[in-house]
């Protein structure tokens, strides 16, 4: 299952069917607060850049406007993180099952958390920077 060992077939249908997994995603609930919550991020950032920039020192504006823009960064995250979580094991599981080239209900029967965490290492083995970000959770 290791992403490297996958043949161009192979590549090509796990990529399909990770699609059909991001455009499940984005088209559910969870997909819709996503891009409400980007919006909301995105004009609550122009707001904060521009009064920060209306107060005159330049340095100071951009200190303030960075300060205020990644608090309502970690705020976007923070109401995010429940629906992520409600979700994060029927997504992977999705996921995971597309780089197999199983069915859902397939990867399901044969399911177990040491088979889901190894599922896991493999897929991302060889990706460079990304086991390092996620080794801690996998020790």
């Amino acid at each position: 299952m290791k992403l490297d060992n996958l043949n161009a077939d192979e590549f090509q249908n796990a990529m399909c069917l990770l699609a059909d997994v991001a455009e499940d995603v984005m088209n559910g609930e969870l997909g819709a607060k996503a891009k409400a919550s980007y919006a909301k991020f995105r004009s609550d950032s122009a707001k904060a850049k521009a009064k920060a920039k209306a107060k005159g020192d330049p340095e100071a504006a951009k200190a303030a406007a960075t300060a205020e823009v990644n608090g309502l960064a970690v705020d976007m995250a923070a109401g995010l993180l429940p629906d992520v979580l409600r979700q994060c094991g029927e997504i992977s599981y999705k996921l995971l099952a597309a780089l197999d080239g199983q069915t859902l209900e397939e990867y399901k029967a044969d399911f177990t958390v040491k088979k889901w965490v190894n599922d896991i290492k493999d897929a991302i083995d060889g990706i460079d920077g990304i086991k390092d970000i996620l080794a801690p959770f996998f020790g």
